[in-house]
């Protein structure tokens, strides 16, 4: 056994990347990194117990040259009996189409093809020929654009993808092992002259960057991969906490909104502060991040939240809009409609609120547990009720208390100010305020709940 199959065979154990028995899907592109996993695969799949099939994804960039690669690879399966699945992509005429760049789309095109295959014939595992140099290439770009922390750690080993899991066993070796590995056992592989040109990103860093790290120390894709793993199990660690303190400080509204306690969030350590923000974005992004949304656009909410004043509101990428009210940040994607409504409210019958919420109306007794979302009417109350918005100059009759203006009941009560111009005021015929449902009930409510039914208005 070689040294490289050596390492390579303590990495995959040390991360149990192959379960016996399990079927693998290997991505060959018919370059040297991929050529030279499906051969260490082939030559030990009896040792892991498994069974092999290859997949090849061409970009159409290239020509004839592409579609050749196609061919060579399918014809290395042929030659080592190993199932093989391949398709032609048009990348380009794809990208007239897209705002992403050439490498992003192929990329999509390929896992989009990968996971086709993978549950079509029933495979579990993905193996792909990603090696040292490629973390250090990919953990440096990402620093460099400003990636949060889990991407920033780099190539995962392993991670879930479509029907099962990917693994890339060739993270333990570099570059110039692979290449003498190809050597050794006699393997031809194709060439992408791409790969050598500055236009791609990555590839300004492996032909300019790369070579001074490795000059300064020829096992820095040790200490990458150190780093990389290191920084993945604290974070994975750091993330279950704070989905602990999401699930504390963050509520679902109806309609999808989530309203951030800003009182409790505040308690936790800054670290789980950024890792909810982030939890509460993946999951109104439904786990797609915009391209666009970046650090500035993270630190624009915490200083949202940490202003000295008590409201403002800042957008988001996607139309994605962040309100903060006193204690409250609300998150939504929903615009915020101040038009004013007015509403009959005839006996028995229930309102859908313009704010999302409900008015119910029943014949009954009292219950035990009287809040301030539960008003009995006083019996002489004549009906239709009328249900509307705040007028200039609205004020309140509480009992013991005395008059309110309802501008200062919302601000002491702290309501939001997105919320105050649909806040629904319930009244009689001659516009006495009975009840600001959920805050403040008036003088005009029944007196005595001892005695007979009574119609009972219900919040919610």
């Amino acid at each position: 056994m070689s040294d490289l199959e050596k390492k390579v065979k303590q990495f995959i154990d040390r991360h149990k990347l192959i379960q016996k028995g399990s079927s693998v899907l290997v991505g060959v592109s018919g370059g040297p990194d991929s050529l030279a996993l499906l051969y260490f695969l082939n030559k030990h799949k009896e040792m892991y117990d498994i069974t092999l099939t290859v997949a090849h994804v061409d970009h159409m960039l290239r020509g004839k040259q592409s579609f050749e690669e196609l061919l060579y690879v399918k014809n290395i399966c042929k030659d080592w009996d190993i199932p093989f699945e391949g398709v032609q992509v048009n990348v380009n005429e794809i990208s007239k189409e897209s705002s992403s760049s050439i490498e992003v789309i192929a990329r999509e095109v390929r896992y989009d093809f990968f996971q086709s295959v993978m549950k079509k014939r029933n495979i579990s595992t993905l193996a792909l020929g990603h090696h040292g140099d490629d973390q250090i290439e990919t953990i440096l770009m990402r620093l460099t654009r400003g990636s949060e922390l889990k991407a920033a750690a780099g190539i995962q080993v392993k991670r879930p993808f479509a029907t099962g899991t990917i693994i890339r066993p060739f993270l333990c070796v570099t570059k110039s092992e692979i290449e003498d590995y190809i050597k050794m056992n006699n393997l031809i592989p194709v060439y992408d002259h791409t790969n050598e040109e500055d236009i791609y990103t990555r590839n300004r860093y492996r032909n300019h960057i790369l070579p001074f790290l490795k000059s300064e120390n020829k096992n820095v894709h040790i200490h990458f991969q150190q780093f990389s793993e290191q920084m993945l199990e604290d974070e994975f660690f750091l993330m279950d906490l704070a989905k602990k303190t999401y699930n504390k400080v963050v509520s679902k509204e109806k309609n999808g909104d989530l309203t951030l306690n800003l009182i409790e969030f505040r308690k936790a350590p800054f670290p789980l502060q950024r890792r909810c923000i982030q939890l509460i974005l993946n999951y109104l992004y439904n786990g797609e991040l915009p391209k666009d949304l970046t650090s500035i656009h993270i630190d624009s909410i915490f200083e949202l939240i940490d202003k000295t004043k008590p409201s403002g509101q800042i957008d988001l990428p996607q139309n994605l809009k962040v309100y903060r009210s006193y204690d409250l940040c609300v998150f939504t994607f929903h615009v915020q409609t101040k038009k004013p409504y007015f509403l009959n409210w005839d006996k028995g019958k229930t309102l859908e609120l313009p704010n999302g919420r409900q008015l119910f109306m029943k014949e009954g007794s009292v219950p035990d547990d009287i809040g301030q979302n539960i008003f009995i009417l006083d019996e002489n109350t004549e009906f239709p009720l009328y249900v509307r918005t705040r007028k200039n100059g609205d004020r309140i009759r509480i009992k013991g208390v005395g008059t309110k203006k309802i501008k200062s009941l919302f601000i002491d009560l702290k309501i939001p100010h997105n919320e105050r111009d649909v806040w629904p005021i319930v009244t009689d015929q001659e516009d006495n305020i009975l009840w600001v449902p959920g805050l403040r009930k008036s003088i005009y409510e029944a007196s005595d709940f001892t005695t007979g039914e009574k119609v009972i208005l219900q919040y919610k």
